[in-house]
């Protein structure tokens, strides 16, 4: 096992990319870039692997271009500071527990009668099972991204419509709902269901850009969800003692 991040460039807090982009930001915006083109063309695809398996499908289809290790799981311990935390991390799986972690988990939402639920029941459910997946965190970055993708594939499989642009739109929201979801018997899921009963729905979601609404409407769906100042800060590399 490596003594180091071997995900970076030499010297360097950037991460090693196909690319070959040297800065932290121009990396960020390449990658934003390219996941949203590959994850709209993911809605189309009739991807239907949920399992671990498939979790690394969704992976590699939206970093490929961008990363040479898209689709495989880190070989490394990594934390996140979470201002939500006061700068400490979420206990993401050991690396080599990865794919057990997965399976454990997947093995929980196979259970489930999805087909049977009712929609409040069904995002429920997802608030509830699947930060697991989340938690494991499998990938060295675009983990959110991917499990976000991953429930929306999973919600219209099952014959909903998921409101991607609200999620996206609530970024910092949605990564700190999951990171409450991570503590055990004293996870709360409230806050990610919450947003999950909007996001997951019976209807067809309009375009906001297409589509003229009022200030309350905007504000009532979207805004509430905003979370001021919210940057994502980079993963950090854990040395194995």
């Amino acid at each position: 096992m490596s003594k180091y991040d071997i995900y970076l460039q030499e010297n360097s807090k950037v991460l090693k990319n196909r690319l070959c982009i040297t800065e932290e930001d121009a990396l960020d915006k390449a990658d934003s870039i390219m996941a949203n083109t590959k994850m709209a063309l993911l809605y189309n695809s009739g991807f239907s692997n949920f399992s671990p398996e498939g979790v690394c499908t969704i992976h590699k289809t939206i970093f490929g271009d961008v990363y040479d290790w898209a689709g495989q799981y880190r070989i490394i311990n990594i934390q996140k500071r979470e201002p939500l935390l006061a700068g400490k991390s979420v206990w993401y799986s050991n690396w080599e527990n990865i794919d057990l972690d997965l399976k454990t988990a997947w093995k929980k939402i196979d259970a489930v009668d999805w087909q049977h639920l009712s929609h409040d029941e069904f995002a429920k459910s997802i608030a509830h099972l699947f930060p697991a997946i989340w938690q494991a965190h499998p990938f060295r970055e675009g983990n959110t991204r991917t499990v976000v993708m991953l429930i929306a594939l999973f919600a219209e499989h099952y014959g909903y419509y998921f409101d991607y642009e609200l999620m996206a739109a609530s970024a910092g929201y949605v990564r700190n709902a999951f990171v409450l979801c991570c503590f055990g018997v004293h996870s709360e899921f409230e806050h990610l269901e919450k947003i999950l009963l909007d996001a997951i729905s019976t209807e067809p979601i309009e375009d906001m850009d297409e589509i003229e609404e009022t200030a309350e409407e905007k504000t009532s769906k979207y805004e509430k969800y905003y979370t001021e100042d919210y940057k994502p800060t980079p993963h950090e590399y854990i040395e194995e003692k």
